[in-house]
């Protein structure tokens, strides 16, 4: 539903559909926008412009809570997930059977996971939390590459890299497709022999995506790295600090964020706030300056 507020009013997490009166921006004022940062929200409230025209079934109100049809929203989502499954089970095939893939092939994908990131981002995700067995990997690797869209957005990178960033994420786990699904869905302790394999994934998937034409750096950056940690106590390599790089802990927060809020077939999901706290105490394992701001992009986007 379209409303119109005084600039005053103006928030993080809204849609942004009108802007009133003579006022140009020129980051804000040449299309429709998602508000994701408080520096542009603050930029509105303070402009003097007459009124802006928000879309409530798109953002929040003014109320801070999400309006418009959540049945029609989820709907959407549903079918946009369905479709992007469908597209991932097959380049997923084509990899698992070693025929090759190229860069454009998951390009759809990417691009329906970013309009929904525009169009409603609480509710993509929330749907994609609902993980059955045979669907874990790919809704978690749908859902990764939805935080890493969103979290790019609400940095301010530019939307080049941000749609690599999507590609990284749904990409970043290719390599548990040499891993059996029982010992992937295993709902008890996993024993030495187990463990190796699962922490053997990243390099897997790496030595997949290498043998692909054209793979841009960043995914392949992002699947080997994506469980390095800032102390140096990740796999597969270990690396230090200033080995991992910018990209490989953006990934890192969204592939751990989403595993725990996510419903699995072993085991109850967190809320944000538990997850959020939970990684923010686990001193060593993220990037806090990124981990801080990562909080703040789901405070912005409304995501629970």
């Amino acid at each position: 539903m379209l409303k119109r507020i005084e600039a005053r009013q103006v928030r993080n997490g809204m849609f942004v559909e009108a802007i009133e009166g003579a006022w140009q921006d020129p980051l804000l004022s040449k299309r429709r926008f998602l508000l994701r940062r408080e520096v542009d929200a603050l930029k509105l409230r303070k402009s003097g412009i007459e009124g802006v025209i928000i879309n409530t079934s798109r953002g929040l109100d003014i109320d801070g809570l999400p309006g418009g049809n959540i049945e029609i929203d989820t709907k959407a989502a549903r079918e946009t997930i369905q479709k992007s499954v469908q597209v991932l089970e097959s380049v997923f095939g084509r990899l698992q059977h070693g025929d090759g893939i190229s860069f454009d092939q998951v390009a759809p994908v990417i691009s329906s996971v970013s309009k929904s990131m525009d169009d409603n981002p609480t509710v993509f995700l929330s749907v994609t939390r609902l993980k059955s067995k045979d669907e874990v990997t790919f809704l978690h690797s749908l859902s990764v590459s939805a935080l890493m869209i969103l979290f790019g957005r609400h940095l301010g990178l530019d939307e080049t890299t941000v749609q690599m960033l999507g590609t990284a994420g749904l990409l970043h786990d290719v390599g548990k497709l040499e891993i059996p699904l029982k010992i992937l869905n295993k709902e008890g302790r996993l024993d030495e022999d187990e463990i190796k394999m699962i922490r053997d994934h990243p390099e897997k998937g790496h030595a997949i995506l290498s043998r692909q034409e054209g793979m841009p750096e960043i995914v392949l950056d992002v699947c080997l790295n994506h469980h390095e940690r800032i102390d140096g106590k990740g796999y597969p390599r270990r690396l230090s600090e200033a080995q991992v790089s910018f990209h490989a802990r953006l990934a890192a927060i969204c592939d751990v964020y989403d595993a725990m809020t996510s419903v699995r077939p072993y085991k109850a999901p967190w809320s944000a706030s538990q997850a959020l706290k939970w990684m923010l105490g686990n001193e060593g394992q993220f990037d806090r300056r990124l981990l801080k701001k990562f909080a703040l992009c789901l405070s912005v986007a409304a995501v629970t």
